[in-house]
């Protein structure tokens, strides 16, 4: 028998964390923002004005999947909306349900979402990777519960692809953009000698679980400089301090650093797992200009390709910065279900309509080998419509 059970308190929560870690390591494409220790340090930020929804899938009473939730209010000029959403802020492009099988545990949490008491009059689910590993699995889990999902949002994340080597990555990359990275390492240059540090720990496996704190406090002071409209908001900063140690132990972070005179001058936090990266944060000393980022990424990249990284994704403000080296982008998509008879949640969706923008047209679902039937028997199965990959 397949079933739910919820989890509304931070003590239950964390009598769960053994099976959420479990599960982690078996989803696809998982980001560090997806495992239990990011769960814990968001709450620590965040818990203060939300409230805990998380629902464990279980089937002959063994776990197949996590779906974390939460319950925030925003407001709007007809009152606060009750919003059940993903527990999660915009540090990566995509977010989702925690275990192997997403589609059994996906539709079987939002049919029960649809079926038991709300405490909510919008859900909103955005980081959706609708034209990858997600192939529609959220949207027609949200479908079969009745929860008719409308996409109110897409935001797309440059990319740098590494599916060769250096030498021909740059090859392909227009004249004017690797004179920009001459140019760039000429600028700096005059500033004083120029060094490249990279600290990527491979986490308590290996023994590998120095704080780095001295790094952590160059990435504040260099975050304190940088750019107002390019810096973290103070609960995201708690958030990343109180997640970092725990990063450090799954070997899920790296800190990469430009020094000029042996004083940091810029600096990317970023997080990995099984090859790509995902930056977290990019930032330079205003005194030594744009072109300093420029000289990090170029030498950050070149040392990724000789590490046989396989990506790094890049948040959309940063999107002029990184221009000369991207290669490819990702789009991810946002779903929003609104009560019909409540005023505030309806004035919501048509803010995130209109803020909305362009939106990618949907394409047919990529017919792919699925593990999902695997774990969950056709007869126990709650995919009454949409069986999907």
């Amino acid at each position: 028998m397949i079933a739910v059970t919820e989890l509304t308190t931070f003590d239950e929560l964390a009598n769960l964390r053994v099976t959420w870690r479990e599960l982690w390591e078996k989803t696809p494409n998982a980001s560090f923002v997806q495992s239990w220790d990011w769960m814990r340090s968001y709450w620590r930020a965040y818990g203060d004005n939300q409230e805990l929804r998380t629902l464990l899938v279980t089937l002959r009473t063994r776990p197949i999947g996590i779906v974390p939730l939460v319950t925030r209010q925003v407001s709007t000029a007809l009152g606060n909306a009750s919003v059940l959403t993903w527990p999660t802020n915009s540090f990566v492009p995509f977010y989702g349900a925690i275990g192997p099988n997403p589609a059994a545990t996906l539709s079987t949490a939002f049919s029960h979402v649809s079926k038991t008491r709300r405490h909510w009059n919008a859900l909103e689910l955005p980081q959706i990777d609708e034209f990858g590993h997600d192939n529609f699995r959220t949207k027609n889990a949200l479908r079969n519960a009745r929860l008719k999902p409308c996409r109110n949002g897409a935001v797309q994340h440059p990319v740098v692809e590494m599916l060769d080597n250096w030498d021909n990555y740059m090859g392909q990359r227009n004249l004017s953009s690797r004179m920009e990275f001459v140019q760039a390492e000429k600028h700096v240059s005059h500033f004083g000698p120029v060094s490249f540090h990279r600290w990527r720990p491979e986490g308590g496996k290996v023994g590998e679980t120095d704080r780095r704190w001295d790094l952590f406090r160059v990435f504040e002071a260099i975050h304190r400089d940088t750019n107002s409209r390019l810096r973290r908001p103070d609960r995201e900063l708690a958030l990343m301090k109180d997640a970092h140690p725990a990063a450090v132990d799954a070997g899920a972070v790296e800190f990469c650093t430009l020094t000029v005179s042996g004083r940091p001058a810029a600096c990317a936090y970023n997080y990995r797992k099984d090859g790509r990266l995902e930056n977290v944060f990019l930032g330079v000393r205003e005194e030594y200009g744009e072109a300093t980022l420029t000289c990090l990424l170029g030498y950050m990249l070149r040392d990724s390709f000789m590490r046989d990284d396989t990506s790094i994704a890049f948040h959309p403000r940063d999107e002029r910065r990184v221009t000369t080296w991207g290669n490819s982008s990702i789009t991810s998509i946002a779903y929003g279900h609104y009560a019909k008879l409540s005023p505030a949640a309806q004035l919501l969706r048509r803010r995130r309509v209109a803020d909305a923008g362009e939106i990618p047209a949907e394409r047919q679902p990529v017919e792919v080998a699925s593990d999902d039937q695997a774990a969950v028997s056709a007869s126990e199965s709650p995919l009454k419509v949409y069986s999907g990959a």
